[in-house]
């Protein structure tokens, strides 16, 4: 592979030293953000959903023995994915603070809420056999209700989730979720679904979720209750900005991601995120590392792209430690004679975890200027980001996953042709990322030019160490009048 090609500090829009200017920044237009709010969460108008399944699930052989005539197995064809809001339950074996279930349900959850748990039980054979429990006025998990689809297969693989079919209480869809460990024991998970027709949640996970090896078949063991209601949760964003750090493996010169062992990067960018989150309030923030996964390329590639691409095992390998800290991630593609869509299909097994995002590079798509990337700044069409869009939001739909960040970096006005025309789609949160560097104050009229309009719905704001003139301080970026969501170090 030829070596990743750097950004050139002449290639971007000159940016002259200002002085910090406190210029009031537009503020966002609420009434997309609470539209895009309410249809990740729909909560409160959940629907009717039958018993009898869904669409997408897989054509079923018959009932196993001992059971009865209206069971059937779990779909294989389940999601993939793997929950991100407890990082602690992503590693392979069992985590250790992590309760088996019970006979019954030893924790409580507070107040006003629909109580669920998840019953699991030994079969033999190695099939597992799930229910759904609702659990009223605090006490036990109460009786066993059986979906259709129910049952684990023997031969299901480790570490993928299947689900059952739905069953509603009180008005709302619920099904289990439920996936083999290496080590033996079986985990399950409850979600919720917002309309008929609309998306799952992202899977709940009780506190007390696996049946060891040892537990003796036929015997039903009860999750811990989970409050269903909370399951659709609002984005990440709503309650915390993310600080990333940008680059690419081993390139210095590319940002400070490739300074450094991926634990290196990790604890830097943790340190940055407390650093913001000692400053913004109620806000929390999470660090994220921003991996640039489709490199442009000064000379032509065998298909043509101008583009050299990182191995799926290098991006696995931030993903994963990821995973294990609670950060997110960012793919990011440079795009060069490719397109967006084509590129970002390409990071599809890992945009089925709920932390992992994209990135489209605009400055490196220089296709349709006719000269190799590097020597002319590109561009992406209003278009080209809803094909993004659309792509992201069936994997939003398909996983049952919170909405997905789609970030687009932009400098200059045409880098982003049609921006009118980019659509408002409900299960992606769309960020502009004002790329520019240089003096603060034109940076900060690039990025109320940019990054606070229409359509971004999640601003950006990217700082440079080498370039910026200065660099702008944790207190001046939580100073602004509207501060970025995201904030990204190079």
């Amino acid at each position: 592979m030829s070596l990743p090609l750097q950004r050139d500090p002449l290639q971007r829009d000159p940016l002259r030293r200002d002085p910090l200017q406190r210029d009031p920044l537009r503020r966002r237009d609420l009434r997309r953000r609470l539209r895009k709010r309410h249809a990740a969460v729909g909560v409160a108008l959940v629907m009717v959903v039958g018993a009898a399944g869904w669409s997408d699930t897989a054509a079923q052989t018959g009932p196993p023995d001992g059971l009865s005539d209206d069971a059937a197995e779990i779909p294989e064809d389940a999601p993939e994915d793997t929950p991100g809001e407890t990082p602690e339950d992503t590693p392979e074996e069992r985590p250790d603070d992590a309760a088996d279930m019970s006979e019954d349900a030893p924790e409580d959850t507070p107040g006003d809420a629909l109580e669920v748990c998840a019953a699991a039980r030994r079969l033999e054979g190695g099939r597992f056999e799930t229910a759904v429990q609702r659990r009223a006025d605090g006490g036990p998990c109460g009786e066993r209700l059986l979906p259709r689809r129910r049952i684990l297969p023997a031969d299901a693989p480790a570490g993928r989730w299947l689900v059952t079919a739905p069953l509603e209480i009180d008005g709302v869809a619920v099904r289990v979720a439920a996936r083999r460990r290496a080590s033996g024991h079986l985990e399950v998970a409850l979600q919720i679904r917002s309309a008929q027709d609309g998306p799952w949640s992202v899977r709940l996970l009780p506190s007390h979720r696996f049946v060891a090896p040892a537990d003796a078949a036929g015997r039903w063991l009860s999750s811990s209750p989970v409050d269903v209601l909370a399951a659709a949760r609002a984005p990440i964003l709503e309650s915390a900005q993310l600080v990333t750090y940008y680059g690419f493996p081993g390139v210095r010169g590319m940002g400070i991601l490739g300074r450094g062992s991926p634990q290196q990067v990790a604890d830097q960018a943790a340190a940055m995120a407390a650093a913001h989150d000692r400053l913004n309030g109620d806000r929390g923030a999470i660090p994220a590392f921003h991996l640039v996964t489709g490199v442009a390329q000064a000379y032509p590639t065998a298909d043509g792209t101008w583009i050299s691409r990182l191995a799926g095992d290098r991006i696995a390998e931030y993903v994963e430690l990821a995973r294990e800290l609670g950060m997110h991630v960012f793919l990011d593609e440079q795009i060069g004679w490719s397109d967006p869509l084509t590129e970002v299909k390409k990071l599809e097994p890992f945009l089925r975890e709920p932390f992992v995002h994209v990135a489209i590079d605009p400055e490196f798509a220089t296709k349709r200027n006719d000269v190799r990337p590097g020597l002319a700044i590109g561009s992406v069409t209003g278009a080209e980001i809803n094909e993004v869009q659309r792509y992201l939001a069936e994997i939003v739909r398909a996983e049952g996953l919170p909405p997905k960040i789609l970030m687009v970096h932009q400098f200059t006005p045409y880098m982003v042709s049609d921006r009118s025309e980019v659509a408002d789609v409900p299960e992606v949160d769309l960020s502009i990322d004002m790329d520019g560097f240089g003096g603060i104050g034109v940076k900060l009229r690039h990025y109320r030019l940019f990054a606070l309009p229409e359509p971004s719905e999640r601003p950006a704001l990217k700082i440079f160490f080498n370039y910026d003139t200065p660099v702008m301080t944790p207190q001046q970026v939580q100073g602004l009048d509207s501060p970025p969501d995201i904030i990204v170090y190079q």
